[in-house]
């Protein structure tokens, strides 16, 4: 098996992740120093972090072992994205619930990926294509509160 997904199984997927979140997605954005910390963190057991480097790992491999006529595309832009590298930026869905069972990887282009200021307004663009009624919500106290 090469572990390339058919357009039926991306679909599938992508409505699952839909079902599950109901509307609210978790979105992180890893690059090498992310990447760095969540390797850290796996190791001393955060599930959260495995999870999140696993569909990393999945989205390389499936950029790796694209056909050449079939590329693995930008997430924000059209261009392909062919290789990876120590630069590459990669992005993860995931639905804002308790234990959620599925995920949206997808990748950067080196010139998208270069703008890390802008990069989670990119992502949501282009989570946008996939649903078109996604808004953003902006968690300014993680932690929580007292009322």
């Amino acid at each position: 098996m090469s572990g390339l997904i058919t357009n039926l199984e991306w679909r599938v997927g992508i409505e699952q992740v839909q079902e599950e979140a109901r509307g609210l997605l978790d979105v992180t954005i890893i690059d090498a120093v992310t990447g760095s910390e969540l390797l850290a963190s796996a190791v001393m057991g955060d599930s959260e972090a495995t999870a999140l480097l696993q569909a990393v790992t999945q989205a390389a491999a499936r950029i790796k072992q694209a056909p050449p006529r079939t590329p693995a595309l930008c997430m924000c832009c059209p261009r392909p994205v062919k290789r990876v590298t120590a630069a590459t930026v990669f992005g993860v869905a995931v639905p804002a619930s308790p234990n959620p069972s599925g995920a949206v990887g997808f990748v950067f282009c080196d010139r998208c990926g270069a703008d890390r200021a802008s990069l989670l307004t990119k992502a949501a663009e282009g989570l946008r294509r996939i649903w078109p009624d996604l808004r953003c919500v902006e968690i300014t106290h993680p932690e929580g509160g007292r009322a």
